[in-house]
């Protein structure tokens, strides 16, 4: 769904702001970096996701060793090395290879919208990471990682415009089954684009796709009729999930600047943050907000 000059406003303005709150703020080198690993600690349950969803991602499981090291840097100031920084880079480049080579591919037909954001959150990590090594990295900028997910998950996903709607995405979000035989011939997509040897599979599986899924296709026909019914342009207002990203920014920041935390808090903050699914309607960031129960 493309956004409203409204929507694209309203995001470039609190960008800015908060931009410019860190860089008034957090005057040293270790209050930046504290906000920037806040900010990819609450990443870690997207990847925890894409890489329990894809098993190809899970082979290259690295981003809990980046958050690991990061922790490490924020509170025991252990250094990112030029090779340690190199790896990450790497990580970057080889989910950027998959997803240019078709290992994980058609992005219209992934049902989920972690998965869809893949190459958006790459490309932003993959900057980061080549940016330099600390104290040299944008970490101002990887810190605001976390409202652009959200502000892409709820103008793009979360909300979506009818003209988007895609059945068979529809159908697989509703029923396990169809999910199961979709996850198996996305398994066998990125095979085939290695070898040849899988199109007899890949053609079989797709065909039971089909079939499986005309099965539903009046009940996604009737879903797509309600959300045509009901559109309704989004405002700043339904943002809740991006407000709440940009609120949590805020309470990091005076958290480190103000508050005068301890190591010890520091690094409890941030494993509280390790676990917290920040695109769930039902997260509750109060606790975040005033440090305590963390």
């Amino acid at each position: 769904m493309k956004q409203s000059n409204q929507l694209i406003k309203y995001y470039d303005i609190q960008r800015e702001q908060m931009r410019q709150l860190i860089i008034e703020k957090c005057k040293t080198v270790n209050q930046r970096t504290a906000i920037c690993t806040m900010t990819l600690e609450r990443c870690n349950m997207q990847f925890s996701f894409l890489e329990s969803t894809l098993p190809i991602l899970k082979e290259l499981s690295m981003y809990r060793k980046i958050l690991d090291d990061m922790e490490r840097f924020a509170c025991d100031d252990k250094a990112i090395t030029a090779e340690m920084a190199q790896g990450y880079e790497d990580w970057c480049l080889q989910i950027t290879e998959l997803l240019e080579h078709g290992a994980i591919s058609n992005q219209n037909y992934l049902s989920h919208w972690q998965l869809q954001l893949l190459p958006g959150l790459i490309e932003k990590l993959g900057v980061f990471f080549t940016s330099g090594t600390p104290p040299y990295w944008d970490d101002i900028e990887v810190s605001l990682i976390g409202v652009w997910l959200l502000f892409m998950y709820e103008t793009v996903h979360k909300y979506p415009n009818p003209k988007n709607f895609n059945y068979y995405v529809f159908i697989r979000s509703r029923h396990p089954d169809i999910e199961a035989i979709g996850k198996e011939r996305d398994e066998l997509r990125a095979k085939l684009s290695q070898s040849v040897s899988y199109r007899d599979a890949y053609d079989t599986i797709s065909a039971t796709y089909r079939n499986e899924c005309e099965k539903y296709m009046d009940e996604a026909a009737a879903e797509h009729k309600r959300l045509k019914a009901e559109y309704r342009p989004l405002a700043p207002k339904d943002l809740v999930l991006t407000m709440r990203e940009l609120e949590r920014i805020r309470a990091d920041v005076q958290f480190i600047t103000t508050e005068n935390p301890t190591e010890e808090d520091i690094q409890q903050r941030l494993q509280y943050y390790r676990t917290l699914d920040i695109a769930s309607e039902e997260t509750d960031t109060s606790t975040a907000a005033n440090g305590n129960g963390i």
